[in-house]
């Protein structure tokens, strides 16, 4: 029985930014030898980034365990290395690895100017990020739009402008970041330090995550990012950035196709071990999950209905 409770551990020092609920779950924890240790751990964990990792970790435990699995918390690796989940339900056992991206953006309020909402009438099925300078005028703000306008007209999936003034200040940047369901730009507003390759650092959780993996079984990655159109860049690093190719097959007006480049961490038969991976947005006050799962074709039948039923909201979120 853990005892590690008591004024100033972890879990008071941030227990202002947790859901409630789920507080009194984990609290529940001590007293339960297969979840001790990831109690124990957030106990121990006054500075805010090795607690919000745990905190990550916390959120898929207590979805599974509600979802009647069996746990067992930090299972040692053959390789001297550990898990940070072994799961078992209905007979089946898979081995669970779970990622944060910290990011380095500062939280502050952004005064959002109105005229950037122009750009989502654009006739381009695109999500686009768009960022700008602090501090810019009225007018500047307005050379900024016109320009990106323009740009959004002839520009292509992975093309980026920087817009600068006559006398050669940044004003700001766009990027095409990914096909989009819509007929217009789906505008996802940045913050004015810039752009940031998420892709690419996410790309560097996944093969941190694929070291961890326990030989000859299951093994699942989760990685988890603060906001909702991150999954734009989950997606480029495992199954590789957009782009656009011309087949010259197709019927006029059919022949650009959008694609994935080999830059993916699931590329042809790399990391074939790896059958399975999943993104959900942290939100460490909201006591709320859904996983979006991704399966390569050689995923066990089994697993994939297991992983669907006990983490995906949306049956259909693969």
């Amino acid at each position: 029985m853990s005892d590690s409770g008591g004024a100033g551990h972890g879990l008071d020092v941030h227990r202002h930014e947790l859901d409630p609920a789920l507080v009194s779950r984990v609290e529940a924890w001590r007293n339960r030898p297969e979840l001790s240790g990831l109690y124990d751990r957030l106990c121990g964990q006054q500075q805010r980034r090795p607690f919000m990792d745990a905190w990550a970790e916390v959120i898929i435990a207590d979805r599974l365990d509600q979802m009647g699995c069996d746990l067992e918390v930090e299972v040692p690796t053959p390789r001297g290395r550990t898990c940070d989940l072994r799961v078992r339900r209905d007979g089946r056992e898979f081995h669970v690895h779970i990622k944060r991206f910290h990011d380095a953006r500062k939280s502050r309020r952004i005064r959002i100017s109105p005229r950037l909402r122009v750009l989502e009438g654009i006739e381009r099925p695109w999500l686009v990020r768009v960022r700008w300078t602090d501090g810019l005028s009225d007018e500047e703000m307005q050379e900024l739009v016109v320009r990106c306008s323009e740009f959004l007209l002839q520009a292509r999936v992975g093309d980026e402008l920087t817009v600068r003034s006559t006398d050669g200040r940044e004003l700001g940047g766009i990027r095409v970041v990914a096909p989009w369901d819509s007929r217009t730009v789906s505008l996802a507003i940045g913050l004015p330090e810039g752009f940031q390759e998420r892709g690419q650092k996410i790309r560097r959780l996944m093969e941190r995550a694929s070291q961890q993996f326990m030989p000859k079984s299951d093994n699942v990655i989760l990685i988890a990012t603060p906001y909702a159109d991150d999954l734009a860049d989950f997606d480029a690093a495992l199954l590789g950035s957009n782009v656009e190719r011309w087949d010259p097959t197709q019927p006029p007006g059919q022949r650009m196709k959008w694609d994935r480049a080999d830059d993916g961490f699931w590329h042809g038969t790399s990391r074939d071990s790896s059958r399975a991976m999943g993104w959900f947005r942290f939100r460490p006050s909201v006591d709320q999950l859904n996983c979006t799962l991704r399966f390569r074709e050689q995923c066990r039948p089994a697993l994939r209905s297991l992983l669907l039923a006990c983490l995906a909201t949306d049956p259909e979120s693969e």
